[in-house]
């Protein structure tokens, strides 16, 4: 930020501080705004919308809470038209773009990734009993992916709340699926007996012959980022990703996502995410 400072008499100190501190008054400003859209959702687990990692922004609004924070600083320093034009060029240019980039996290993934918006590869794996269990069987309904795996903490803290979500709305057709990672049906079944869930667990297929097979859920997995466990991907009826959560899931997450899906609660369940209404939609 040198050249800029330079030419409108601001100190390269000045202009960091400020694009610093703008940048995070626009994170704050577009989460605090996401918030105020859903709040029934944040209702019983406030502190979740701290988790600054989880998606749930609203860009415009951070823009704004950015652009207010810049003028006041300018307001301090006086010279008010001379450094209009380090507000426009040199702070929120960035902002936006930064913002924008937080918002659309996920979006712009080598060839080989899953997508938002695009259909959901192929799985084929099998079940508990050792059945053969398919995601394109499963068309026509809203799914949840989970990818977990029994070492995985961050895994067992979500459990109870996917099974509670999974009880509350599979009669209205929601399909909720644990995706082992790449762990033996022994091992699964014993951690499912200390820790027992409503929805059904999918595994990799026995290898063939005696030999070592590559794992399918290893290769989805890494088509999902690869990242951390859990990795959860939201998909619509017609197969199509909706999105992809890398991470504990939290109720106001999971609430937003079901109205993504179009999920609604049947029967009541007081335990369940509250399903909030679209604000978009009324806008619309």
């Amino acid at each position: 930020m040198g050249r800029l400072g330079r030419r409108f008499g601001a100190s390269d100190a000045f202009l960091g501080r400020t694009a610093e501190r703008a940048i995070l008054a626009g994170i704050i400003g577009a989460r605090i705004a996401f918030v105020a859209e859903n709040p029934s959702v944040y209702r019983q687990a406030p502190f979740s919308a701290l988790y600054f990692w989880q998606p749930g922004y609203v860009v415009w609004a951070g823009l704004a809470a950015g652009a207010v924070y810049v003028g006041l600083a300018i307001a301090n320093r006086g010279a008010w038209r001379s450094n209009l034009a380090i507000l426009a060029s040199g702070i929120l240019l960035p902002l936006a773009l930064y913002l924008i980039a937080i918002a659309t996290s996920g979006q712009f993934l080598g060839p080989n990734r899953l997508r938002v918006g695009q259909p959901a590869p192929p799985l084929a794996l099998v079940d508990l009993n050792g059945d053969p269990v398919s995601l394109k069987a499963l068309r026509g309904h809203p799914v949840i992916l989970n990818i977990w795996a029994t070492w995985c903490y961050a895994c067992r803290e979500e459990m109870p709340l996917l099974s509670r979500t999974y009880q509350a709305y599979r009669d209205s057709g929601l399909e909720l699926v644990g995706v082992d990672l790449a762990e033996p049906a022994p091992r699964i079944r014993v951690f499912l007996d200390h820790i027992p869930v409503s929805y059904p667990v999918w595994l990799d297929p026995p290898s063939s012959a005696g030999q070592a097979a590559p794992s399918p859920t290893n290769a989805f997995f890494a088509k999902a980022g690869g990242v951390g466990l859990p990795t959860t991907i939201f998909i619509g009826k017609r197969g199509i990703i909706r999105s992809i959560t890398i991470g504990e899931l939290t109720r106001p997450a999971l609430a937003i996502e079901l109205r993504k899906l179009k999920v609604s609660r049947h029967p009541r369940s007081a335990d369940a995410p509250p399903q909030q209404p679209d604000p978009a939609a009324s806008r619309a």
